[in-house]
Formats: C-alpha cells, sequence, structure tokens
C-alpha cells in the first residue's frame, strides 16, 4: 500500500525488515560488502560507530544495479541499442515486455516506485537515509569529520534517490522526513510534486552535501563506491541538464497534468535560463573534476594491460575508445563514478537474474570452436546502431560526399589497399557499411567477417589478430537465424579464451562498470552552450572537439566543411544540436546512457519505433545476405511512454496521487 511507502516502520520493522532484505546481497572485500547485523532497535543501530557503520551502507545498498539488462532500464527496454533478438528469456523479462510495448498499470513492469516487478523500492531507500539522518548524531566515539562526511554522503543518496525515480516519473513524492506512525491518514495522502520544485529540491540537497564530502576518495582501493564531491558536481549537472531538457521545459504534451489542487506538474513555458543554471554546473562540475586530475583516457601501449606492445596506431586507437569503459579505475582517470563491484563471467554485486556479466558471458563462449568463429548468444546490439557511427570522414554517412550510402549494403571485398587490414581480413566480403567507418564504430561494434580482438586472439603481442566474426546462415555466429552487430566496447580487451574448446570456457576481466565519465560532461556542456548561445561559436565547439579527437577525428567545423553534403551545418543552432545529440549517441554506446538521453530529448519515436533487423537469413551467399530484413513487428511509441506509470492500487489508496499522464 502506498501508505506503507512514507510512513516509518515501527522500529523493530523499520530496521530489522530492512536488514533482513540486504541478507546475501554483498561479499566481503570492499566498503560495501559488508552485511549489515539483524538490528532490533534504532537505539543499537546508532549505538556506536561500527552499527552505525553497518547503517551507512544499508543506505548506500540501495542503489540501482546498472548492470542489469532485466531489470535496470537501459537496455531492454527498447529495441533501437541492445536487441534481445528472439530469447525467451530477455523478451520476457521486465525490460523485455516494455519492449513488446506490454507497460501497464495494473502491474507496471520496473516499478520502482514500490519496488515490484523487477524495480528497487526507491522510496524505501530515501526512508532509510531520513533514518541515518534523523539520528547520526547518537554515536559517541566518532570523529566529527567523519560524522560530517557520513550525513553528506547519505544527503547525496537520498538526493540520488530522488533524482532517479524524477527520470522514471517526471513528478514525484518529495520525502524530506519520514512521516512519523502516529500520523493521521490525511497526512499519509502525498502528492506529487511539480517537476521544477523536485529539481529545486533534489539540487539543494546535493549542495548540502558538497561541502562535507572529500575532493575525490582518500583511499580508492578501500572506498571504491563511495561518493566525492565530483561524483556529486557530476550529477547535479546531469540533474539539471534533465531539467533544461524538451521532456521537462516546455512540454506541451503534459499540458492537462495537473493534480486535485489544481497544481501543474510539467511546465509547458520553455525557459531558457534553465539551461543558463545547467550550464554554470556542468562547468563547476568539469573545473572540480580537472582540478582533481581526471582526464580523457589515452591508451599506453607499454603500460598494463596483456600482450599490446605491437600494437599499430590504429589498434592502439581502438583500445584508447575500447579501454576507457574497462580499463581498471586506477590506471583510467576519465572515470568519475563507477559500480563499486567488478562483474565478470556472470557474477555481479545486483541481485537481478542476469548481470550484465552474464550478458557479455553470452556474447562469446565459443571463441575458436567450428573453424575460429563465435558463437553469439541471446543478445546483439541493435543492428541500426551499425548506421549510427560516423564515417571515417567524422561525419554522418548519409551526409558524406564521398560515402556511397546508397549502395552501402552491397556486399565489398576486403583489399591489401583500402587500409582495413587492422580491420577486416583481407579477401573477405563484408557490407560496404563496414568500410570507410571512424574508429569508434570498429571499438565498439563486432560484425560478420570482422576482427574481434581479445587478447588470446593475438600470437604476436597485439600486432595482428587471427579469431573473426563469422555470421552466415549455419555459422556458429548466428542465433535462431538473426544476424546482426555484437556490443565490442564493453567486452575487455584482457578476456580470453581457449582454443578447441566448444563450451563456455573462458576468462572474461572484471572491471568497474562506468555511471559517469569525463566525456559525459564534455558533451553535455557543449549541449549546454549551444542552447544558451544564440548561435554556434568557439566555445561550443571546443568541448566536442575535444571528445572527437580522443577518438581519433577532426574537429565538428573541420569535417563538416571537408566532408558533409551540409558543410555549414555547424553554424547553425538546430542542426548543432542535432550534431551534439549524435555524438552522445555514439560516444556513450552501450553505456546505459542513451535510454535516458532519448527520454529527455523528446526523440523516441524517432529511435524506439524502429523495426528489430537483421542480415537476411538462410543463405551464405554475400550477395543475398547483406540484405535488411525486418523480423519483428515495429514498437508503436506515443508521449506517454517518456515516463513510467504507477501502480493502480497505489493511487486507490492514496487518492492525492495522480496517474503519471497518458496511462490509465
Amino acid at each position: 500500500m502506498i501508505q506503507d511507502i512514507y510512513k516509518s516502520f515501527s522500529k523493530w520493522a523499520g530496521i530489522l525488515g530492512v536488514f533482513l532484505l540486504l541478507l546475501g546481497a554483498w561479499g566481503c572485500n570492499k566498503f560495501l560488502d559488508v552485511v549489515p547485523n539483524d538490528t532490533p532497535t534504532l537505539d543499537h543501530a546508532f549505538s556506536n560507530r561500527s552499527v552505525m557503520e553497518k547503517f551507512l551502507r544499508t543506505c548506500y545498498s540501495w542503489l540501482p544495479d546498472p548492470t542489469d539488462p532485466f531489470f535496470y532500464p537501459t537496455y531492454f527496454t527498447s529495441r533501437d541499442e541492445f536487441d534481445l533478438r528472439a530469447d525467451s528469456r530477455a523478451a520476457n523479462s521486465p525490460g523485455g515486455m516494455i519492449a513488446r510495448g506490454l507497460q501497464n498499470t495494473n502491474t507496471p513492469y520496473q516499478d520502482y516506485w514500490s519496488g515490484r516487478n523487477g524495480g528497487t523500492a526507491m522510496y524505501q531507500a530515501i526512508r532509510d537515509c531520513n533514518i541515518f539522518l534523523e539520528n547520526a548524531h547518537i554515536p559517541r566515539d566518532i570523529t566529527e569529520d567523519e560524522r560530517t562526511r557520513w550525513i553528506s554522503e547519505v544527503k547525496f543518496l537520498k538526493a540520488y534517490y530522488h533524482f532517479f525515480l524524477l527520470q522514471l516519473y517526471g513528478p514525484i513524492v518529495l520525502v524530506k522526513e519520514n512521516i512519523p506512525v502516529s500520523a493521521p491518514p490525511e497526512q499519509t495522502r502525498v502528492y506529487r510534486e511539480p517537476v521544477d520544485e523536485c529539481v529545486d529540491y533534489i539540487a539543494g540537497l546535493i549542495d548540502e552535501a558538497i561541502s562535507g564530502l572529500p575532493p575525490v576518495l582518500p583511499d580508492p582501493a578501500t572506498e571504491q563506491g563511495r561518493i566525492s564531491q565530483v561524483i556529486a558536481l557530476g550529477v547535479k549537472a546531469k540533474l539539471l541538464a534533465w531539467a533544461a531538457s524538451p521532456l521537462f521545459n516546455g512540454n506541451p504534451d503534459y499540458a492537462g497534468w495537473t493534480d486535485n489542487r489544481q497544481k501543474q506538474l510539467v511546465s509547458t513555458a520553455y525557459d531558457s535560463k534553465k539551461w543558463e543554471r545547467a550550464a554554470t554546473a556542468i562547468k563547476a562540475a568539469i573545473d572540480a573534476a580537472e582540478s582533481n586530475g581526471f582526464r580523457l583516457y589515452k591508451f599506453d601501449k607499454f603500460s598494463g594491460g596483456a600482450q599490446t606492445f605491437a600494437m599499430n596506431d590504429s589498434m592502439v586507437q581502438l583500445m584508447t575508445i575500447r579501454k576507457s569503459i574497462t580499463e581498471s579505475l586506477e590506471r583510467n582517470p576519465g572515470v568519475i563514478w563507477a559500480t563499486q563491484e567488478q562483474f565478470a563471467d556472470g557474477k555481479s554485486g545486483g541481485l537481478g537474474l542476469a548481470a550484465l556479466g552474464n550478458m557479455v558471458k553470452s556474447l562469446y563462449p565459443q571463441m575458436y570452436a567450428q573453424d575460429q568463429a563465435f558463437l553469439v548468444n541471446y543478445c546483439s546490439a541493435s543492428w541500426h546502431m551499425a548506421e549510427l557511427f560516423y564515417s571515417n570522414n567524422g561525419v554522418p554517412i548519409e551526409d558524406d560526399k564521398t560515402f556511397d550510402y546508397a549502395h552501402r549494403y552491397q556486399p565489398r571485398r576486403a583489399t591489401a589497399s583500402d587500409n582495413h587490414t587492422t580491420y577486416i581480413p583481407t579477401g573477405e566480403i563484408t557490407a560496404s557499411m563496414n568500410f570507410f567507418r571512424e574508429p569508434r564504430f570498429y571499438a565498439d561494434l563486432g560484425f560478420d567477417r570482422g576482427y574481434f580482438e581479445i587478447a588470446s586472439t593475438t600470437i604476436d603481442g597485439g600486432k595482428t589478430f587471427g579469431v573473426y566474426l563469422r555470421h552466415r546462415a549455419g555459422e556458429v555466429g548466428t542465433f535462431s537465424g538473426y544476424a546482426s552487430y555484437m556490443p565490442k566496447k564493453i567486452i575487455a580487451f584482457e578476456s580470453s579464451a581457449s582454443k578447441g574448446v566448444t563450451g563456455n570456457a573462458f576468462s572474461a576481466y572484471p572491471y568497474q562498470f562506468p555511471l559517469l565519465r569525463l566525456a559525459d560532461l564534455y558533451l553535455l556542456y557543449s549541449e549546454a552552450l549551444n542552447e544558451v548561445k544564440g548561435a554556434p561559436d568557439a566555445e561550443v565547439y571546443e568541448w566536442i572537439d575535444k571528445v572527437r579527437a580522443n577518438a581519433g577525428l577532426n574537429g565538428v567545423v573541420q569535417s563538416w566543411q571537408t566532408a558533409a553534403l551540409n558543410p555549414a551545418a555547424p553554424a547553425n543552432k538546430n542542426e548543432m544540436r542535432k550534431i551534439i545529440q549524435r555524438e552522445r549517441l555514439i560516444e556513450l554506446a552501450f553505456e546505459g546512457q542513451r535510454f535516458w538521453d532519448i527520454r529527455r530529448w523528446k526523440t523516441a519515436s524517432q529511435y524506439w519505433s524502429l523495426p528489430p533487423t537483421s542480415w537476411s537469413l538462410n543463405t551464405t551467399d554475400p550477395n543475398l545476405f547483406y540484405v535488411p530484413f525486418v523480423y519483428g513487428p515495429t514498437r508503436v511509441v506515443s508521449y506517454k511512454d517518456y515516463l513510467y506509470p504507477i501502480k493502480k492500487s497505489d493511487l486507490l489508496a492514496n487518492t492525492n496521487l495522480v496517474q503519471t499522464y497518458g496511462w490509465q
């Protein structure tokens, strides 16, 4: 019942119940791995530093698991980035049900409002944060500096849990403090507050937290997963970018969304000052990050990693892109915030049935079996992702005057003279669209007849690789007849497999999955500046060009003037907006960011309605294979799909709550 979300539990249930939920959720090494003991009273929970620290970990433990494709929102809820293809397990997961257009109000999938059907109970998380903040003054065997830091961490977590709900539901209930158990019923009938009020409250909480946080973690080896000033500033920047974006800034779709107080829950009036506020916050986050040593990751083939000393410049560039995600944090200054736990080989700290580590495992169990081919199991990259990436001239393939876009599906044989020997074996035939693409295409995607570089597929220190993908009919790279692309980016180069083994014999390299990278903030700042200024200028280009340079591309203006059919596009505010958005979709591909960006931009109808597609079936002939084949229905997308619904029974329990607009 909805009242139970907002009331404090009794002392016994409020503590013991929460702790029991967490039993078995963590390991035993790092900061968040310690399981709180069963503790029957609040007095005991805050009787000394040790048990207070366990309650602090409880507050952290509610963080949603971003490596779980079945339950976390950013993977299978659409089929435009990751495609669940014909796998029934993925299709019947909460994410897959949403992708199939089966989201509903009777039993909503990924219900983060009340914690049902694949969603984490975010309001229970907020309640625990409030319990901590209300009682953090009690222990005496703790230094005031440490108490201040812990309080600041929990204030941030409370803000983050509100922000997570805001991204999914828009106007939310603000639980500034827990409602007493003795409160009369009318006090429990809370309201969803207007988005602008929610944003101000969350930003204020983060501001309160920042002064008590360390700039960066003093001891990353033991404190990984805890919050720093740089992380808090980065999340505030993302929050204010959400507030300024089209979904919440002057959205006419929500003109009729009011509650019984007649409050308008999403403003229909555009306010340019929201972008100014966002730009200021993003720059503050960038300045804090850079002053504390964060910078875009560059791969050094002479330090760390396995057998990388012979890589050519093209391969080093691919490693810069791939390892900006999978590199260990002590060698990766580009990751500001990452998951606390490493994941690989199907293991993760989350409670989901299949974590991203398991998805990675399913992508490449048979490295050498059946004539050195790969088995792609239940998941792939969407076929449409292949068209997203730029040409090697750094512009969209449909806008490149030298790229034969009209004939991009025709077969082409790789030759030693076309400079693709790093990516495609000489003599092999693949689609023309797999030639002459930017480095991120080859770093991020595996494709038919393209190399898939991991440590065990080279015998000469990375100079050459011996295994390439084979996805045609009857070859081991197909699954249920659907041949597509693979998300190579999230598979660490250091992973390996044993030659001659036909089972799941491989060693996956564990890494912390990034939640916020410096490149994200650079692109976000370019986006905000473009909205603030009357026309794009050098400052707008500066930040997107930093990211492009790190990916091996020239700047926006130079690239468009050299190769684009519309060379003046970067000088136009609307066209530059599209360029920045596409740059974000490319740079942050497969990192769990696309879902959020598409929603805040209100571009879901452009992407989520793309039909499930593969190359043609039942043929080994390249001339017949490289023909797009639509193998599933197109999803119908409407304005209601931008936000999640609330379960009907929650609305019946609290008549002051209104349903998310468009849902019945």
